[in-house]
C-alpha cells in the first residue's frame, strides 16, 4: 500500500481491543515469519478481505513498527530476546486510535499523542 492510496485509512480508528488482538497474534508467531504478507493474511482473517479495518490496522501497525525506533517509546517497550520486543497492551490499543500523519512519504504516528493516548489504557499507579 502506498502513502498515495493510504489517505481514506489515515483517520480511520481501529476499536483498541481488537488493535489489541491483531498485534498479539502477529507477536506470537516466530520473528522470521513476521512479514507483510502475514500481517496482511491475519488482517484479513479479523476482519474481512479489503475491508477498510484491515487497511486501517495494516497502515497502524505499520506506522508501529516505525515508532518503536523513536527513543521516546524505549519506556514503553521492553526488549525480550535478542531483536524481539514485547509491547504493553496499552501501547498497542493507543495505536488503535491514535493519530496518523505523513511524514517523509511515511505514514507515521505524531509519537507525543501516541503517548497521551496510551496513558487512556494504562491502570492507575495507586492512590494519591
Amino acid at each position: 500500500m502506498t502513502v498515495a492510496n493510504t489517505s481514506p485509512y489515515l483517520q480511520l480508528l481501529v476499536p483498541p481491543e481488537e488493535m489489541v488482538r491483531y498485534i498479539q497474534n502477529l507477536m506470537k508467531l516466530p520473528h522470521a515469519e513476521i512479514a507483510s504478507d502475514t500481517a496482511l493474511a491475519l488482517a484479513h482473517k479479523q476482519w474481512g478481505e479489503g475491508t477498510p479495518l484491515a487497511h486501517a490496522a495494516m497502515l497502524r501497525w505499520g506506522a508501529l513498527n516505525l515508532a518503536f525506533s523513536d527513543r521516546r517509546l524505549d519506556t514503553w517497550t521492553v526488549a525480550r530476546e535478542h531483536d524481539r520486543i514485547q509491547v504493553p497492551a496499552a501501547l498497542v490499543a493507543a495505536a488503535g486510535i491514535a493519530p496518523l500523519l505523513i511524514a517523509d512519504e511515511l505514514v507515521v504516528f505524531d509519537i507525543a499523542k501516541l503517548l497521551d493516548a496510551t496513558l487512556e489504557f494504562q491502570p492507575p499507579a495507586g492512590q494519591a
